[in-house]
């Protein structure tokens, strides 16, 4: 009865570097329940163009084995409407696809909460796995900020190990880390609180650092920032939020102290494109999500992850647009995260 099922497997509006290794396990798991499973390559716009259709085979995983980002594209300011959405149903319904898997954030689920309804009437359901944004999203966690994180967290302990133990002019240095991601303070704050629970970066104790956060939404005081960097004889991080208005070349134009600079890009356009990804992280997400999936099949349903509590569960198909409505998509730090970033900010 499982097998009856026919899926194809899309990407939303913007690539994270975890982006392929995702679509192909999930292509991989569905393809359990799917006597075949389709990914789309240029997001929304592949459910009305066969085109952009690839069928998970050995041939497939063995062709984006070795390429680098999400692959398979993505495509912008695709609504599904009127004559559109008409190609999509008539496409999908010709080839048998009952299931459509999108990996997006908070555009792609306001873009599915549209359009559901539409394709549920014809048998068509939609799935929205968990959130691949490093954006920012309300009302659970993402894969894609995780993944960042992880990133960030590996890439500033590396460069901490050697940075931060040499002395110029009889003063530690300073490492100068930017965290890209749209304007966002969410990859500053996760990676600043992962430092937080582990008491250390790298192999120096958090209590032995100065640590310093400039975020994009918290205002810093500029002459006291930099005056405390200089003046501090202690090892220091600087934390730097993309978008905020204090960039790295002002702190390495204002600050006397020896600085190394770092910057952590998440998505392709990024010249600092991040490409390791943990595996075993998204295997385990992908687990999690699948048992739910399956749990709920022939509805559509959003698997969200609250990660205080490591706890997943499914939600109506509308439950992150709700969470995330068309505001310019602006998502605001909860109360927690402003207190624990407010400890790091001089203002």
């Amino acid at each position: 009865m499982l097998k009856n099922n026919r899926a194809i497997i899309i990407h939303g509006g913007g690539l994270v570097d975890c982006s392929k290794q995702v679509l192909m396990r999930l292509a991989e798991e569905f393809s359990e329940i799917c006597n075949k499973v389709f990914i789309g390559y240029f997001s929304f716009e592949s459910l009305y163009k066969k085109e952009y259709w690839d069928e998970y085979n050995l041939d497939l995983v063995q062709k984006v084995k070795n390429k680098r980002g999400t692959w398979f594209g993505t495509c912008r300011e695709i609504f599904l409407e009127g004559e559109k959405l008409e190609k999509a149903i008539t496409l999908l319904k010709s080839e048998g696809v009952n299931i459509i898997v999108v990996c997006g954030g908070d555009g792609s689920s306001r873009q599915v909460a549209e359009m559901h309804e539409a394709f549920e009437n014809e048998g068509i359901h939609i799935v929205f796995p968990m959130p691949l944004t490093i954006d920012g999203i309300n009302g659970g966690a993402s894969i894609g900020i995780e993944q960042a994180v992880r990133e960030s967290i590996r890439q500033i302990e590396n460069m901490a190990a050697t940075s931060l133990q040499t002395k110029d002019n009889e003063k530690f240095g300073v490492l100068c880390a930017e965290l890209q991601g749209r304007n966002r303070d969410d990859i500053t704050f996760e990676t600043l609180n992962a430092f937080k629970n582990a008491g250390r970066v790298a192999d120096f104790d958090l209590s032995d650092l100065f640590v310093v956060v400039v975020p994009t939404t918290m205002e810093t005081d500029e002459e006291k920032l930099f005056k405390a960097i200089n003046s501090s004889e202690n090892r220091t991080l600087v934390l730097l939020s993309e978008g905020a208005k204090i960039k790295i070349a002002d702190i390495k134009k204002n600050v006397s102290r020896k600085i190394r600079t770092l910057v952590v890009g998440h998505q392709s356009q990024s010249n600092n494109q991040t490409t390791d990804v943990d595996i075993d992280f998204i295997d385990s997400w992908i687990a999690n999500a699948m048992w739910l999936i399956k749990s709920h099949l022939g509805k559509s349903i959003c698997i969200v992850w609250d990660k205080d509590d490591d706890y997943y569960h499914a939600e109506s198909i509308d439950y992150y647009a709700s969470k995330n409505p068309r505001n310019g998509q602006k998502c605001a730090l909860t109360d927690k995260q402003e207190k624990v970033l407010k400890e790091y900010v001089i203002a």
